[in-house]
Formats: C-alpha cells, structure tokens, sequence
C-alpha cells in the first residue's frame, strides 16, 4: 500500500501545483456558467495539495480516502465537459480527442484506490490492536 500512497501523493502534488502555473488550463474545463471558475481552480488544487500530505498523516487516516475518493466524483464533471466540448490544451497544443475519452474511464480505478487506501489502512490499524 506504501505504493499507492506514494503514486497518489506525488500524483496530487504535481497536480496540484499545476493548478496554479497553469490556472487557465485548468478553467477551460470548468462549464462557463458555473460562477467562481478561477477559484474553483484555486481551491481545487488546494485540496489536491492538502491530500497529498494528509495521505501521510496517521490521525484521521480512516476519512481521507473516503474524502479523496469523493473529490475525485465532484471533479469528474468537469473531465466530462472537456471531453466534450474537447476544449482542453496544453500549451499551443490541443489535447487529442483519443486521450479526453482515454483519460475518462482511468478515473475509476483511481477512485477505486482511494477507498482501498482507506480500507487498507483500518486493516493495518485491527491487526496491531
């Protein structure tokens, strides 16, 4: 399980910190009549940022991928938009129709990881009592 903890730790980091340099981006895939798209950006890439160290804290451990898992649900409209409206690019370059819908499906077992996180950990925790 360290694997999965260091694969979503790092993974939400540099996400996280993506949110940031590349504010813009990121406020393309939001829908245009949603209020609030830039913060939304900014307080989406917080949490990012914030999961990726309570992934490593002890206390509370039990809650923490059930919340991720649950972040992962809320974000993923805004991963169906730009798939749709296939509005996504980085930098100059437009993202390819192929990995929009490619990277649709990869958000289940991500959302599957963040339960077992959880899961594994109450397991770790009855086995030392």
């Amino acid at each position: 399980m360290k694997g999965l903890r260091i694969m979503f730790s790092v993974m939400l980091t540099v996400i996280g910190i993506l949110h940031f340099t590349h504010e813009k981006v990121f406020r393309r895939i939001i829908p245009p009549a949603l209020p609030f798209r830039k913060a939304a950006v900014l307080i989406t890439g917080v949490a990012e940022l914030l999961f990726a160290v309570l992934l490593w804290v002890r206390k509370g451990q039990s809650i923490v991928g059930k919340l991720l898992a649950l972040f992962m649900i809320l974000v993923f409209p805004a991963n169906i938009y730009s798939t749709y409206k296939d509005n996504l690019r980085i930098g100059n370059k437009k993202v390819p129709q192929w990995a929009l819908w490619a990277r649709l499906p990869m958000q289940l077992p991500l959302i599957y990881g963040a339960i077992k996180l959880t899961h594994s950990h109450n397991v770790h925790k009855e086995e030392n009592r």
